[in-house]
């Protein structure tokens, strides 16, 4: 598959056309190695059906010999030139060998352009001459001699080269550069080619690999643990190696120099970069043709290696004493009273031989020295590599992988896990660790495997890592669908703008369970303002976080914001791999397409969330799938199928029970279930959310019970239940709410209350409208429609005829609750015109104050919707 080459291959199919139009017409494609001009020819060859194609390639080690590439071009059609006059037949039969004695190159051209004019009176004909640099002059002369008198013969030539052919004997054909794929078609094939890869190694990659599709096939493949990440050149595959190896041999030796500099000092720092060069002979000569070149570029006191790739190369070809040598040289060129630890780094990349002090001083500096998570991982990991005990470099390993963790890079971490355990042995791997083991586990890998684990290395840790760990342990249970957690809603209670899951003391529970006891309202603060302050980094905490919040926010009715914060979990959690949390967006967007009535999307999202979590045994990920599916197949009138899914939440051994989604699905359950005649079945998920209920007090839970004890009960006792269930939970947010509306005014209907009914049914189709539920909405205007009776249109002005697009900003987030402050530092504004927006939103929306925010529907016309 070709990547991004659209405006490359629409050339190539006009030169293919114009020859089957009759005319001839030639073109060089031209790059560096590997950048895809070869792939591009073949691509040419296979559109040019109906054509006979002749093919050639320039071979260094016969670019002397005369006549030698268009030996190969011609040598299939050799039996043809008999057919030429008796002078032009002995010039290509002397090309041929077939002949002895000196080829008169004028000759060769016009038996050339002969015997092309005799081949194509039958079908079109293709040449290629790929590595044209490497062809023979008297080759590349003769063919260009021909193209020029073919222009009214189908003949196409096609010349792959390197460098730009103004200077070459190519110059009299059009030229077409073929540059580095867009970032976009980058991104891609290394998507397709490799599957995720962290942020940060794959933002290095494709800073070096410059859009070359070799190097985006090959690097992510040959890059070690954090060699994406880390501050020192990155290696090159042998593929890459070798397509660079002319073009790293054409360069003068200074200049070499200097590109292994410009590699070994990541930074780019002009000063640093000059004195290191200086040192090692690099001088203002090797400056003038690297920048002359375009392989370095100057400004602003720093150096882009504007050929990033071509750096890497000439730094991968240089010998390993070369190599020491500028690491030393860049060592010492770093003066600034800051630069400390970097000229530690360096040292450590330079030193051949094991180093103890050196090591220890690197490690201390990694642990204490406040640098973010993927220097602290880079440093103890060339600290392990030059430790002299086996096991001490394994402890370090260990903690690399530790700090690799925490930088949201879970297969460095991974990898420098095995490699401590393999020195160390798993009981020493986990106290280095610090019970990276299950952590790993938890985040990308089962969760009964992961209980294990937590549990194991519990006993082995310090006190406090063993109590976060013990934690993540009975959050793994409940992922793995054994039991369900207690949660004390006082915890989420706000005093003086602070709760205290807010303070992070201890991890913020599954949003499932916070649902499932009622608390979403209080928590919707403290999800948010933590997702706040963890906002930009890529760490487990923070990309798991994400979807918590989404959960919580789709609760709340704030689908926008939901939806939102679904996307930047869904970039986070590709980007860094950790596919479970990858299958829990899917199941998120399966919830949201239900809601919607897109079964297409449905379908989608469902199967890649449970292609993720099935191999994980991940329980709680593919009961939530199976209660989305049965919740969309209900909405589509299509109980039969909804019960099949949802009763799998309930049945013992299935992949999909777990207990808080049978629970949080009753509703959907029980309508399921008494539709297709399971009333026995029906009874007993009544009876179990009834039990829910008296448990948690929930008033979720208790509007849930009653209304399922309404569709179970005989029809003179379900008018009671259904205004119980409506009375214990009111509000515009309730999917659950304006569900027991449309199961109400349905009952009403069928018992000949229609006035009654319409109202019910007016009112939840009004509702779903709102929320974008079409195929909720849909079925309750339906049954009004049966009561003789329509809902009215919902109607929504555009946003920005009430507030602008900044006041709207503000308030949203005020709605949510944070404060002006808070707001400022989301919206970059000061507290003081936070407040003066807030008062013009007042006025406009005419609200007595911040409170009455949350009654506002900002996604439909500004409308004020209080419970009733």
């Amino acid at each position: 598959m070709i990547y991004g080459r659209e405006r490359e291959l629409i050339q190539l199919d006009r030169i293919l056309e114009a020859a089957r139009s009759g005319r001839g017409s030639g073109l060089v494609l031209y790059g560096d190695p590997a950048i895809g001009k070869t792939a591009l020819l073949r691509a040419a060859v296979e559109h040019a059906t109906g054509f006979r194609v002749l093919r050639c390639q320039g071979i260094r080690t016969e670019s002397e010999l005369r006549f030698a590439a268009l030996h190969e071009l011609l040598l299939p059609v050799a039996d043809r030139v008999a057919r030429l006059a008796p002078t032009q037949a002995r010039a290509l039969r002397t090309v041929l060998g077939l002949d002895s004695g000196p080829a008169d190159p004028f000759l060769v051209g016009a038996a050339l352009v002969r015997l092309l004019t005799v081949l194509a009176a039958d079908r079109p004909v293709l040449l290629v001459v790929d590595e044209a640099r490497l062809v023979d002059p008297e080759s590349a002369q003769s063919l260009i001699f021909a193209i020029r008198r073919l222009s009214a013969v189908p003949v196409a030539l096609l010349v792959a080269l390197r460098d730009d052919p103004a200077d070459t004997v190519w110059r009299e054909l059009p030229a077409l550069p073929v540059t580095g794929l867009p970032d976009a078609e980058a991104r891609r094939l290394i998507a397709d080619r490799h599957g995720p890869l962290g942020a940060q190694r794959l933002a290095r990659i494709l800073a070096v690999a410059g859009g070359n599709p070799l190097a985006l096939h090959e690097l992510p493949g040959v890059v070690g643990e954090l060699g994406g990440t880390a501050p020192e050149p990155m290696a090159l595959g042998p593929g890459l190696r070798a397509a660079f190896r002319d073009r790293v041999a054409d360069l003068r030796a200074d200049v070499r120099v200097l590109l292994t500099v410009a590699a070994t000092e990541t930074r780019g720092v002009l000063g640093t970069v000059t004195d290191a060069a200086a040192a090692l002979g690099a001088g203002p000569t090797a400056w003038e043709y690297a920048t002359g070149a375009g392989l370095l570029e100057i400004g602003d006191g720093r150096v882009e290696r504007t050929h990033a790739l071509l750096c890497a190369a000439v730094h991968d070809a240089a010998a390993p004493a070369e190599r020491r040598a500028a690491q030393l040289a860049v060592s010492a060129a770093l003066t600034g009273l800051d630069e400390a630890d970097l000229r530690i780094w360096h040292r450590a990349m330079a030193s051949d031989r094991p180093d103890e002090q050196l090591a220890a001083t690197l490690s201390e500096r990694a642990e204490n020295s406040g640098h973010g998570p993927l220097a602290a991982a880079a440093m103890l990991r060339q600290a392990a590599a030059i430790t002299p005990d086996p096991v001490r470099a394994g402890e370090r390993l260990a903690m690399a992988g530790r700090f690799a963790w925490a930088s949201g890079d879970i297969a460095s971490a991974r990898g420098l896990l095995d490699r401590a355990t393999s020195r160390l042995g798993t009981e020493r791997a986990a106290v280095a660790g610090r019970g990276l083991a299950g952590l790993l586990e938890f985040v990308a890998g089962e969760p009964e495997r992961a209980i294990r684990l937590l549990l194991r290395d519990a006993e082995l840790v310090d006190p406090a890592t063993a109590v976060n760990l013990r934690v993540d342990a009975d959050r793994a249970r409940w992922a793995a669908g054994h039991g369900i957690l207690d949660l004390d809603p006082a915890e989420f209670a706000v005093h003086d703008g602070i709760s205290r899951f807010h303070t992070m003391i201890r991890p913020l529970p599954p949003a499932p369970l916070v649902l499932l006891w009622g608390l979403a309202d209080q928590a919707l603060e403290p999800y948010t303002q933590a997702a706040a302050r963890l906002r930009g980094s890529a760490a487990p905490a923070a990309v798991s976080l994400l979807p918590q919040l989404a959960i919580i926010q789709f609760a709340n009715g704030r689908f926008p914001a939901a939806e939102q914060t679904l996307a930047e979990a869904f970039e986070l959690a590709t980007a860094g791999g950790v596919e479970n949390l990858l299958a829990h967006c899917w199941s998120l967007r399966t919830k949201i397409e239900a809601l919607r009535g897109n079964s297409d999307e449905v379908l989608e999202a469902a199967e890649r969330a449970l292609a993720l979590a099935r191999p994980r045994r991940a329980r709680s990920l593919i009961a939530s799938v199976h209660w989305h599916l049965g919740f969309h197949a209900l909405s589509m009138g299509d109980p039969e199928t909804a019960y099949l899914r949802l009763r799998t939440l309930a049945q013992p051994g299935n992949d999909g029970c777990h207990p808080t989604y049978a629970r949080l699905a009753a509703l959907d359950l029980v309508e399921a279930a008494t539709r297709v005649g399971r009333h026995e079945e029906a009874l007993g998920y009544y009876a179990d959310i009834r039990d829910w209920a008296v448990r948690s007090r929930a008033d979720w839970a208790v509007s849930a019970a009653y209304a399922c004890r309404a569709l179970v009960c005989a029809d003179d006792r379900a008018d009671h239940y259904f205004r119980r269930a409506l009375a214990a939970r009111r509000s515009r947010h309730d999917l659950n709410h304006v569900r027991v509306q449309l199961l109400y005014g349905k009952w009403l209907r069928r018992v000949r209350r229609r006035a009654d009914a319409g109202e019910q049914l007016r009112m939840a189709a009004e509702a779903f409208e709102r929320m974008g539920a079409n195929q909720w909405a849909l079925r309750a205007r339906q049954e009004l429609e049966l009561t003789g009776r329509r809902a009215s249109p919902v109607t929504a002005h555009g946003e920005t005829s009430v507030l602008t697009a900044q006041e709207l900003r503000v308030a949203r987030l005020a709605a949510q609750g944070l404060t002006n402050r808070e707001i400022g530092t989301e919206l970059f504004l000061s507290p003081r015109t936070v407040g003066h927006h807030l008062s013009r939103v007042f006025g406009k929306l005419g609200l007595s104050g911040r409170a009455d925010l949350v009654d506002v529907d900002f996604d439909n016309g500004m409308r004020i919707v209080r419970p009733r």
